[in-house]
């Protein structure tokens, strides 16, 4: 879902006038923990997938809920840019769910199809099926969206709110619209 929220961002801010070179302006703190935390969410994944083990059974998802707490420290260090702080919120949302729940984002089993319901609950992947014992319930993977043309997508009330502060931070740099605490960015 982050991906068409980031090409409906684009499109929205091109058409009203925004330019997408400004988005080149944007100076983002501690960026590296952006791609070495999905190296480390791949890696788990790849590795519970593959059944492969890559030490004691606590290690994996500490190793998911560890790469969660570094998205969360690059928001945190970002906090003054637009939408950022919506990012923040939903980060923390699927942070506490995550790690509440052993390392693993339960999802809603009604909308999963028979093979991937099998998958979860043979306990492949950084994902698990929602059950009666998951704890913050409503915060797990548990709303559907189907559009046309599009993969149908299961996500989390804190996928929703880090969705719309990618729209706001990509849509107000584009504007260069900035919120009253947030550094000017260069023209």
């Amino acid at each position: 879902m982050l991906v068409e929220t980031l090409i409906l961002a684009l499109i929205v801010g091109v058409v009203s006038g925004g330019k997408l070179g400004r988005l080149g302006e944007l100076e983002l703190r501690g960026f590296w923990l952006v791609p070495l935390a999905l190296l480390i969410q791949g890696a788990v994944y790849w590795t519970a997938v593959k059944n492969i083990t890559i030490g004691p059974n606590w290690f994996g998802p500490i190793l998911d809920t560890g790469s969660y707490f570094l998205l969360l420290i690059f928001t945190l260090c970002n906090s003054k840019l637009s939408g950022m702080r919506w990012i923040t919120l939903g980060v923390l949302l699927n942070t506490l769910v995550i790690s509440l729940n052993g390392g693993i984002m339960p999802v809603d089993p009604f909308f999963l199809p028979e093979s991937a319901r099998e998958s979860l609950s043979s306990g492949q992947g950084t994902h698990g099926l929602l059950s009666a014992t998951t704890h913050l319930a409503v915060l797990a993977d548990r709303f559907y969206l189907a559009i046309p043309g599009l993969q149908k997508q299961v996500f989390s009330l804190g996928d929703c709110s880090i969705d719309l502060g990618c729209f706001i931070l990509v849509f107000r740099t584009m504007k260069k619209i900035r919120t009253v605490d947030e550094p000017e960015i260069k023209a």
